[in-house]
């Protein structure tokens, strides 16, 4: 299928053709292996991409002015290196495996020490999550549930996968919370 019969399809609502996209997921491992990544990474990062060439597509944000591959691996490419950006100012800042752990303490401790009110605006935020976040959150967090349980039992490729969704979900309650409110509740 040519870009143009793909394009077609997609605007005419065939979202089963995105299938043929992945015939350029060799070229993206390739450059992420080469560049501190592995094979998840690259299948992650490329199922992204497809994501927001669909909605650039659909919302007539795309222009087409070059292939769709040489567009997709762009994309590609600037994920990963805004993610190896992260992930250095993270372990810059003494980031590290455990402190993800060091988190989930203290939001424990920030509910037991504050009590009801508290508990009650996070559980009505984790409420705010919807599934797969919430349950994912809860079993992780207030279950202690190891990563390759929670990968079983949530039908994630492998514990890395599940830890990457356990941050995403993390980061969507974040914005979900207002500190604000938290210091408010003390009094």
């Amino acid at each position: 299928m040519t870009d143009q019969e793909l394009l077609h399809q997609l605007r005419i609502g065939n979202e089963d053709c995105l299938g043929q996209l992945y015939a350029h997921l060799d070229l993206v491992k390739n450059w992420i292996k080469r560049n501190n990544g592995n094979d998840e990474d690259a299948l992650d990062v490329f199922q992204e991409a497809i994501i927001v060439f669909y909605k650039n597509v659909m919302s007539g944000n795309y222009e087409q002015k070059s292939k769709i591959s040489t567009y997709l691996f762009e994309i590609c490419k600037r994920q990963w290196l805004n993610h190896l950006n992260r992930r250095k100012r993270y372990e810059k800042l003494g980031g590290t495996a455990g402190s993800e752990s060091k988190l989930e303490e203290e939001l424990i401790y920030e509910v037991t020490q504050r009590g009801s009110r508290l508990k009650d605006y996070l559980s009505k935020a984790m409420s705010s999550l919807g599934e797969p976040c919430k349950s994912l959150l809860e079993t992780t967090i207030f279950l202690g549930v190891r990563m390759e349980d929670i990968a079983e039992r949530f039908n994630y490729s492998s514990a890395r996968s599940a830890s990457q969704q356990k941050l995403r979900c993390l980061k969507k309650l974040r914005e979900l919370i207002s500190y604000d409110d938290i210091i408010a509740l003390k009094h």
